[in-house]
């Protein structure tokens, strides 16, 4: 059973849209975050919300 809650996870973890890097910083999923610093950070082409919002907060504050 727990075989089947993994299959499922990385699923739905593959299947996470991707947005392009102008657009996700235009939206209110990262209004929370300096847009210069983001623009920054955030040096690929597209992102998922969640891979955004981790590197952010991995370079902000400090890897931790």
């Amino acid at each position: 059973m727990s075989e089947s809650k993994r299959t499922v996870k990385k699923t739905a973890k593959a299947e996470e849209k991707k947005y392009s890097t102008e657009k996700l910083l235009k939206s209110r999923h990262l209004a929370a975050y300096q847009p210069d610093f983001a623009r920054v950070i955030l040096t690929e082409p597209e992102y998922t919300i969640s891979g955004a919002i981790d590197a952010l907060e991995r370079a902000l504050k400090g890897g931790r």
